[in-house]
């Protein structure tokens, strides 16, 4: 074993030791050991709080020092309405993105051209933090067809009934969830009506990411009414939410400082336009008279789900980079002409919804809630009584406005 390898163990152990030792440690239950470390470190003449991220040769990693990283966090935090001022558990998320997210981060950054310039627009127009843009990072990683398992959709992961809720249109045709604009207003009128609810923006988004009851149950057993506070009776997936979004926040900002490069994408936000189309009007007829590929159309296009923009009598908004609208409006009149047996008619029908039964659900609530006739669950799932078992899985059928 080398001296400088010793001497890094003894170290450790030492501050290990010291760790344990500490009768001025102020932690408490609600941090991990790895928390706990940290917040000791700060506390202590520790050179760093990282203990993970060493540099191979006894050093820790500079990028990850805590005064470093403090003094930019409240550089963030002096311009927003987000708490951005550093604490432990941001501070190991951050450690983990750098560690082990760095590419994720990189293509995160390719994409945001495209994308930022919309949110940052709708969120300065509602009035809300221009930091929840980086939430569809952590939501989705800026992907519009991303699909969580538990069926959530699209940039800001809206899941069925939420997004009918904030009125996106969800057919056999249409998924606005995964529409850039629309799903970003229906995003912003559901953060506003949640922090209205709480009066605090972690707490909104911790009923953003698993549901105000969830968020009110961690309220009534901790006590308190404080994100961080009350994280320790939150889901597990949602104790990491907010500090991963400070993490991301952070690492975008500062995202040259850690070796983190742009990795190339679609074009941004203004190498776009659009043009209105009344359809029918299949992807593969554009193609035939522009450059671009099928491919590309239904990146622009997220929000038509079968390559075809539906009609007739209805009017859309076509995305397309500048330099194909030329060819677009100059053989527009001949692309419907192209292969016309292949449109399909138009049949708007809703996408089912799956639901899987909880303790204490019985049918008839389950259709209270979905707006539907118990009857109904009964002939779409086979049901030839009324007994569900919890962890089945129910699906559902059609608007409930409709029905």
């Amino acid at each position: 074993m080398s001296l400088r390898l010793t001497f890094v163990l003894i170290f450790c152990l030492q501050g290990v030791q010291a760790f344990y030792q500490a009768d001025s440690l102020e932690v408490d239950s609600l941090f991990s050991w790895e928390e706990q470390w940290l917040i000791w470190c700060e506390q202590s003449t520790c050179v760093s709080t990282d203990t993970s991220l060493w540099n191979g040769v006894g050093e820790p990693s500079l990028e990850l020092d805590t005064a470093v990283m403090k003094q930019r966090l409240a550089i963030l935090d002096r311009t927003s309405d987000l708490d951005l001022r550093w604490n432990p558990i941001a501070h190991s998320r951050i450690a983990y993105y750098v560690k082990r997210r760095k590419q994720g981060l990189g293509t995160m950054l390719g994409r945001a051209p495209q994308y930022f310039p919309i949110f940052e627009e709708i969120l300065d127009r509602e009035g809300l933090p221009l930091e929840l843009k980086y939430l569809t990072v952590v939501e989705s990683g800026l992907n519009p067809e991303a699909k969580s398992h538990a069926g959530a959709r699209g940039l800001w992961q809206f899941m069925y009934y939420t997004a009918k809720a904030e009125g996106l249109r969800i057919d056999s045709y249409i998924d606005e969830r995964k529409d850039p604009r629309r799903s970003t207003e229906a995003a912003c009128k559901h953060l506003t009506r949640l922090y209205n609810r709480y009066d605090d923006w972690y707490l909104a988004l911790a009923a953003y990411n698993s549901g105000s009851g969830n968020v009110n149950k961690a309220i009534r057993r901790s006590g308190k009414k404080n994100y961080w506070e009350i994280r320790p009776f939150l889901p597990k997936e949602t104790r990491n939410y907010v500090p991963n979004l400070l993490a991301v926040i952070y690492l975008m900002e500062y995202h040259a400082e850690y070796g983190i490069t742009p990795k190339p994408a679609l074009p941004g936000y203004s190498a776009i336009d659009t043009v209105m189309v009344e359809g029918p009007l299949r992807f593969d007829q554009i193609v035939e008279f522009t450059t671009l590929s099928e491919a590309e159309l239904a990146a622009y296009n997220p929000i038509f789900r079968k390559k075809i923009v539906p009609g007739p009598g209805e009017v859309w908004a076509l995305n397309l980079p500048i330099r194909a609208i030329p060819a677009f409006i100059e053989n527009e009149a001949k692309m419907s002409l192209y292969k016309p047996e292949l449109t399909p008619e138009i049949n708007y029908e809703p996408e089912p919804v799956y639901y899987r039964v909880q303790s204490g659900d019985v049918l008839g609530t389950i259709a209270n809630k979905y707006g539907v006739s118990v009857k109904h669950l009964m002939e779409w799932n086979g049901l030839s009584g009324t007994t569900i078992r919890i962890g089945q899985k129910l699906i559902i059928h059609g608007d409930p406005s409709k029905l």
